[in-house]
């Protein structure tokens, strides 16, 4: 590209820039910015003429004037998830398009720079890797496989189990928690004949629904078997994530990741928060990352033919049914991978191109398949589009982060001799928030300097040097791609939950740096500042480490009993559960349940109320009963109710005023089923099901009184087949 052409460039830029601006519209600024851009590429097209510089400078400036529309239209443009006539209940905002998009948006337009010089220049020769491994190699392989597998298990799964089997001195269980609950209320409408995802609504992905289901049965369809179950696939998650790295980075690399968990951020801080931390919601991500590393970079770029493409993108549809995330991140980390991955890789644009086409018609095809056979083939753009409204509004900035402008944040502070103190730096928030946006400039480093050393140096360093690079591409670009979601939300879960591959990345930094840059004053500020953040992490996190390592020494006895536990567990499935037996089968946990002062009521309460229901669908309409039962997604499981909107947590799936609207609509139009409300209800709910009865149509009502008088019941009765 000529000088001239970027200037013409960079005015076309900067008028669409302020077309966002003026227009506050995402329809006016499509029209008037495609007419902008339109009008640059023709200028940019005929200085190339003259110029003879062919089709070169109009495809770069494509790709120029292409990212700076895109960023316009995502991150500066109004929201298209949410209109200007709608609000967000309950919820906060913190729209941080501008930033999370212009942090993807650069990343982009290096991978996109580095691309086209490569194929500007033609298609540099392969370099051969390394052979794939030996028929001899794999006996090694297995053998480190079992240890690491050995390792993760003791030094992260061990100490996570553990807490199955914590009563608690005072108050309820650790695992009677909202998050448990707003996965067991909707599962619980699955058990009454509900359509899995759309009549029993979650945010965590159809698959994950049906696999949390599928575990808590197999140990005990309890609150105490679903944290039990979530645990156990949560270990077995890191287990198999750690023997991953094992056969892709090699067995050093896998025991690095190991303590970097526990240095860093991590998913180990979070493993037990049962409900929100199903670890599947991100595991695609990290393992499709090392994948096509190896497949573009490695011994895997020696395989011919269609099923590498395939696998992989099969490996995509199958995260893909488990979240959205996996969806979503995974289509990024793809992107990226064929973009600085590809033209080192030596392959031709063809076959690059039917890799790129495999993957993707082998992920959707897997996706399909999954949503048919376990939600309905004709449910599958229900599914899509559920999915879709979500995550629309997640990148819309719609957060319960305490840094929303709703929730807002309480902060106290005082000085005690001389030193702040406040609640926010005591609780962690506040040093998870700055390395979340410490870790922009890191990153987008990073990818540069790979993109450049993949672009000039990939072909004529050593094999070994080679190999290494390889391995830190595969943790970068996942590391990047699972960084968006932290930066999202900005607080200390949403960090530390997808974080598979921060630690590796910050570890392998400085022995890139050392291997890959040439020798230099930026080299070594470089490597100055990434081995100062190491050991600060090593000196702040010794006592954690000291504390795992002591905790060896019970290994045995301590596996035992998590055994016996589990055991115990699974022996209660196929007893009908009492009230408190929902809580937990076991009698020793029960105590607590028991003895809180509102059991009493609550019990009798669901009991009534089933009598009146006989077996009729319910919508509760207040969103508290009492301090044991705070939220409907408690209700709905523990009273073993069907919902008649499918919606059991209405605070964690309707988030702005319209879907609410939608919600009482829905329920006003059902043929059949009930309302309970009391004074604290929604009254324009309540309202809305009064009117809905229209001849031959009845509502009958009837008072649920017992202790005291708990509410209203109003049930249709009479509705026409």
């Amino acid at each position: 590209m000529t000088r001239l052409q970027g200037l013409i460039c960079l005015a076309a830029a900067a008028l669409m820039l302020g077309e966002v601006a003026v227009v506050g519209s995402r329809y006016g600024f499509l029209l008037a910015g495609t007419f902008t851009a339109a009008m640059a590429l023709v200028l940019v097209h005929l200085t190339a003429g003259r110029r003879g510089d062919g089709y070169g400078g109009l495809l770069y400036a494509v790709g120029v004037l292409g990212a700076v529309a895109g960023y316009c239209y995502l991150a500066l443009a109004p929201s298209g998830a949410i209109s200007p006539q709608d609000e967000v209940i309950d919820w906060g905002r913190m729209d941080k398009r501008a930033l999370v998009f212009g942090y993807l948006g650069i990343a982009a337009f290096i991978a996109f720079h580095w691309l086209w010089r490569a194929y500007r220049r033609g298609a540099p020769p392969a370099a051969r890797p390394a052979a794939a491994v030996a028929r001899r190699e794999w006996p090694v392989r297995l053998l480190g496989a079992l240890g690491i597998a050995l390792l993760a298990y003791c030094w992260l799964g061990l100490p996570a189990l553990r807490s199955v089997g914590i009563v608690g001195e005072v108050g309820l269980a650790k695992f009677y928690d909202l998050h448990s609950h707003v996965h067991l209320s909707a599962l619980q409408q699955i058990r009454l004949g509900a359509i899995p995802y759309l009549e029993a609504q979650t945010q965590y992905g159809p698959g994950n629904q049906l696999l949390m289901g599928a575990l808590t049965d197999f140990v005990h369809f309890s609150n105490h078997g679903f944290f039990a179950a979530n645990l156990l696939l949560n270990v077995v998650c890191v287990i198999v994530f750690f023997v991953v790295l094992q056969q892709f980075l090699g067995f050093g690399w896998a025991v690095a990741g190991l303590v970097g968990w526990t240095l860093w951020p991590s998913p180990a801080e979070r493993i037990d928060l049962a409900g929100w931390a199903v670890l599947t919601r991100w595991m695609a991500i990290p393992i499709l990352s090392l994948w096509l590393a190896w497949l573009l970079l490695g011994a895997g770029a020696a395989r011919r033919g269609w099923p590498p493409a395939v696998l992989a993108g099969m490996l995509w549809g199958v995260g893909g049914f488990l979240s959205q995330e996996n969806l979503s991140g995974g289509l990024l980390v793809f992107a990226f991978s064929l973009a600085l991955f590809g033209p080192a890789s030596g392959l031709p644009l063809r076959r690059l191109a039917s890799f790129a086409g495999l993957f993707v018609l082998a992920g959707g095809v897997t996706f399909v398949a999954l949503v048919s056979a376990f939600v309905g083939p004709s449910h599958l753009f229900e599914v899509v589009a559920l999915a879709n409204a979500k995550s629309s509004l997640v990148m819309a900035g719609v957060s319960n982060s305490i840094w929303s402008d709703n929730l807002g944040l309480k902060l106290t502070a005082n000085i005690v001799d001389g030193r702040l103190e406040t609640d926010l730096l005591e609780s962690g928030d506040f040093r998870d928030l700055i390395l979340t946006y410490a870790l922009v400039l890191p990153f987008l480093l990073a990818i540069g300097l790979l993109a450049a050393f993949l672009g000039r140096r990939w072909t004529t360093v050593a094999e070994p040097t080679r190999v290494f690079c390889r391995k830190f591409a595969g943790v970068l670009v996942g590391a990047f791609v699972l960084h968006l979601f932290s930066l999202l939300r900005s607080d200390t879960s949403h960090l530390a939950g997808p974080s598979f591959l921060l630690a590796l990345f910050l570890l392998m930094l400085p022995v890139f740096l050392w291997r890959c840059l040439t020798p230099g004053r930026t080299r070594t500020a470089l490597m100055v500042v990434s081995v100062a953040v190491i050991a600060e992490a090593i000196v702040s996190g010794r006592v954690e480490v000291e504390r795992r390592v002591a905790g060896f020494g019970e290994i045995r006895r301590e596996s035992a009993a998590v055994l016996d536990l589990y055991g115990e567990l699974r022996g209660h499935r196929g007893e009908a559960p009492d009230f408190a037996g929902l809580y937990s089968p076991l009698p020793r946990f029960q105590t607590a349940f028991r003895t809180h002062p509102d059991f009493a009521e609550a019990e009798e309460f669901f009991r009534l109320l089933r009598d009146r229901l006989q077996g009729r669908s319910v919508e509760l309409g207040s969103y508290k009963f009492d301090d044991l039962v705070a939220h409907p997604d408690t209700a709905y499981f523990l009273g073993g109710l069907r919902s008649v909107s499918g919606i059991t947590s209405p605070k964690n799936s309707l988030w702005l005023r319209s879907e609410q609207q939608d919600w009482i609509s829905r329920i006003a139009s059902a043929r059949s089923g009930c309302l309970f409300f009391d004074a604290q209800s929604n009254k324009q709910l309540v309202e809305a099901w009064m009117r809905s009865v229209k001849p031959p149509q009845t509502m009958v009502t009837e008072p649920i009184t017992g202790r005291r008088e708990y509410g209203i019941l109003a049930c249709k009765s009479g509705a026409p087949l």
